[in-house]
């Protein structure tokens, strides 16, 4: 009886513990281009920023809308009434030139809400781009770390090896081992960094399901024929032209000006009367005197006239935010010429420092290998290794760091332009 209970309370513990150990996830690679498909379909913020375009469509049809009718009447009581009819029936507001301009504003918003939700579409892809590098920069930060780590193991292995008796066994086998270790640390602090770097491009997906783990096919910034390295851009003169066609900034900055447009006319035409005209039936409850007792009808009119307040601040306020609208757009596509000529420089010189890079880091790794030999050989000691070995490493992460550069100078540029000039397509 005792063995069945153990046995009951070990298979209750394994099911109690199975239910708080959470679902591994799969890790998926995707390419660039499909995790910025995915985002710009399932991504959360994305489909919530889409439901303002529905909102700016209602906005017409509010700002289109007829006034309702009112029921006015009045019934008397009392002697009053004998002789004199009570009336019931409807007001009805009638506006003059006052929906066209509430339209017109609606539709400016409707064009800059459209846009606005365009430019998110265009910065979530961008984002997609950084943290699908930064995955790429961290996996390459890895491997440097890992080739850093056989190294050491390697020389570690080498000052074991040498004769106990030779000059500097046990300082350098020390080194050997600190360096090691210390690789070790560096290793995981990158490897965390990389995993960091990982759950950041799922946050930019969003998607509302996160069983899958999804992370960069690519294995690092060093693989050939990277695709998202082999940007090639057009003139200048061509990039500012695609800027000033395509920038979503500078479209919303238009549609606004528009909009301050269509909001002049609305406040000049608040000056313009609105009239109601009523009308209904009227009836006796009793009636006293001569002749018959006929049933009848009534209407009336009304109107209000802006003669204490013609509204001229109204009319300055909306001229006052025209002119400061065509200021915001004036002063935007100024410094939008300024930005797209630094990141073009920026580009420009990064692209150029690559190459330089490239060269360098061959003939780096040459160096490396040649003393890492003289140092099995007992030719050099473990100091002089380190050095070049610093040296290589040093090398290595200026090259990454010049990728950066290059590659951030072009998603600056891609979002001032709002548009992806790697695209072979028709742009004008």
């Amino acid at each position: 009886m005792e063995v069945k209970k153990r046995i009951f309370t070990l298979i209750l513990s394994f099911m109690l513990l199975g239910s708080f150990i959470p679902a591994r996830a799969d890790i998926i690679g995707l390419t660039l281009d499909e995790a910025i498909d995915m985002a710009l379909t399932y991504n959360l913020d994305l489909q919530a920023k889409r439901k303002e375009l529905g909102v700016a469509k209602e906005d017409i049809k509010i700002a289109n809308r007829l006034q309702n009718p009112r029921v006015v009447g009045n019934f008397l009581i009392g002697q009053v009434r004998l002789g004199n009819s009570s009336q019931v029936g409807l007001d009805v507001p009638v506006e003059f030139m006052k929906r066209g301009p509430r339209k017109k504003v609606a539709k400016a918003k409707y064009s800059i809400a459209q846009n606005k939700i365009r430019e998110y579409e265009h910065d979530l892809k961008i984002d997609i781009m950084k943290a699908y590098f930064d995955v790429l920069y961290l996996k390459s930060i890895v491997s440097i770390m890992e080739d850093r780590k056989n190294l050491f193991e390697e020389m570690a292995n080498v000052a074991k090896n040498k004769p106990v008796k030779s000059d500097n066994y046990n300082i350098e086998l020390l080194q050997s081992d600190i360096r090691y270790k210390r690789m070790m640390i560096e290793l995981n602090q990158a490897k965390a960094n990389l995993l960091s770097a990982q759950f950041h491009l799922n946050k930019v997906i969003n998607m509302e399901k996160t069983e899958n783990m999804y992370d960069a096919l690519e294995t690092s910034l060093f693989s050939e024929d990277l695709s998202i390295l082999s940007i090639s851009l057009l003139p200048y003169e061509i990039i500012e032209k695609i800027a000033m066609k395509y920038s979503y900034s500078l479209r919303i900055a238009e549609y606004d000006i528009k909009r301050a447009e269509a909001e002049v006319s609305v406040a000049k035409s608040q000056r313009i009367p609105n009239f109601s005209v009523a009308g209904g039936y009227a009836w006796q409850a009793t009636f006293r005197g001569d002749g018959n007792n006929w049933p009848g009808a009534f209407w009336g009119a009304s109107m209000d006239i802006p003669m204490l307040y013609f509204y001229g601040p109204d009319v300055r306020k909306a001229g006052l935010i025209l002119e400061k609208s065509k200021m915001d757009k004036a002063s935007f596509e100024n410094k939008l010429k300024i930005a797209l000529k630094q990141d073009y420089n920026n580009f420009k010189y990064a692209k150029e420092n690559m190459e330089y890079y490239r060269e360098i880091m061959q003939e780096s790794r040459d160096i490396l290998e040649m003393s890492k030999q003289r140092y099995s050989q007992g030719k050099t000691t473990f100091l002089n290794l380190l050095i070049v070995e610093n040296t290589h490493q040093q090398t290595l992460q200026e090259y990454l760091k010049a990728m950066g550069l290059y590659y951030s100078a072009y998603l600056n540029l891609m979002h001032n332009t709002g548009h992806d000039v790697l695209l072979q397509e028709e742009i004008f």
